[in-house]
């Protein structure tokens, strides 16, 4: 019984001494990657999609959450229309 407490110990150890190497070496790279990053000023996103267009817009308060569902419900309906759904036939 004794033994397998130790064996337990000794492998709880080992995982606790492994994540935490591995959380130490990401937490310096994410801090030389932060210096490096606040010496470029970066560029401003550019949305791809009328998703994140409409998203863009609710976010900085140009439309208002009733005027983004709306146009998400007409955007997926034109979806619908352009790329139905097919189901194939059951046999």
């Amino acid at each position: 019984m004794i033994f397998m407490v130790l064996l337990t110990i000794t492998l709880a150890a080992i995982v606790v001494a492994t994540a935490w190497a591995a959380v130490k070496d990401t937490s310096d790279e994410a801090l030389e990657e932060s210096s490096k990053d606040a010496a470029r000023i970066p560029a401003q996103a550019v949305p791809e999609t009328l998703e994140g267009v409409l998203a863009g817009q609710l976010l900085a308060g140009e439309i208002n959450a009733v005027q983004y569902r709306r146009a998400v419900q007409r955007l997926a309906e034109r979806d619908a229309v352009r790329h139905p759904l097919l189901v194939p036939p059951e046999e």
